[in-house]
C-alpha cells in the first residue's frame, strides 16, 4: 500500500512547492550591505533532528540542482524539473530535498545571526538548508564535504574557476572582503574563491539568506 501512495505524497508535495511565494529577500548576500550567508555555522548549537517519516531516496530518481532562487528537484527519468524556491514551507522542502537526499543528518540553530534567529538543517552530502521561522531561506554548500557533486544547471559548483563563471555568466562581481576572495553572480549566488585569478577554485558556496558574521 506505501508503494501505490508514494507518488500521490509526492506529487502533493511538488504541486505546494510550485504555489509558494518567492521571497523578496533571496538576493540578500549581495555586498550592497544586505545580509550574506554564512559558509560556517560558527556558534551554533546542536538540537535533535525530528523523526518524523520523510520521503525515501531509494523509492525516487530525483536529483537536486543548485538555484539562485532556491533548490531544483530534477526527474532523471523525463528531465523534468521543480523549483523548490526560497520562502517555501519548511517542512514541504525538507520533505521534497530528502526525496532526493535522504533524511537530513543535523539541525542546528543560532540566535545571535545578523538576520535574527535561524535554523540549519544539514544533509550527509554537505547541503545546508538556511531557515527563517517555518521557511526555506537559503543554501549553503560546504567545503571538505561530498557537497562538491551538487552544481547549478550548467554545472557550477565547488571546485569550478573564476574562468568557469565567466564562460556561464555575464553579470559577476568579484572583491576582497573580510570572508576572503568573494564573488556574486546576477546578485543571486554567492561564494568564495581560493584567489582572484582565473584559475582560482571555488572553495565556498551559498545563496539566500543566512547567518554572516563580517
Amino acid at each position: 500500500m506505501k508503494e501505490l501512495l508514494f507518488p500521490c505524497v509526492l506529487f502533493l508535495i511538488l504541486v505546494l512547492i510550485g504555489c509558494g511565494e518567492t521571497s523578496s529577500d533571496t538576493n540578500s548576500g549581495s555586498s550592497s550591505g544586505k545580509e550574506n550567508v554564512q559558509t560556517t555555522l560558527d556558534g551554533s548549537k546542536p538540537i535533535s533532528v525530528e523523526k518524523k517519516s520523510r520521503v525515501k531516496k531509494d523509492l525516487t530518481d530525483y536529483v537536486l540542482a543548485l538555484s539562485g532562487d532556491g533548490l531544483l528537484l530534477v526527474d532523471e527519468q523525463s528531465g523534468k524539473t521543480q523549483a523548490i524556491s526560497f520562502d517555501t514551507d519548511l517542512e514541504i522542502s525538507i520533505t521534497a530535498i530528502s526525496s532526493a537526499l535522504g533524511e537530513p543528518i543535523e539541525t542546528t540553530e543560532n540566535s545571535e545571526c545578523p538576520a535574527g534567529a535561524m535554523n540549519f538543517i544539514t544533509w550527509s552530502n554537505g547541503l545546508t538548508m538556511n531557515a527563517i521561522g517555518e521557511r526555506f531561506a537559503g543554501w549553503t554548500v560546504h567545503q571538505n564535504t561530498k557537497g562538491a557533486n551538487l552544481t547549478t544547471m550548467n554545472g557550477i559548483g565547488l571546485g569550478k574557476t573564476l574562468t568557469d563563471l565567466k564562460k556561464n555568466y555575464s553579470d559577476i562581481e568579484v572583491t576582497q572582503t573580510t570572508l576572503g576572495t568573494e564573488f556574486i553572480v546576477s546578485d543571486s549566488l554567492f561564494g568564495l574563491l581560493s584567489t582572484n585569478e582565473p584559475n582560482g577554485v571555488i572553495t565556498n558556496f551559498w545563496s539566500g539568506i543566512a547567518c554572516n558574521f563580517r
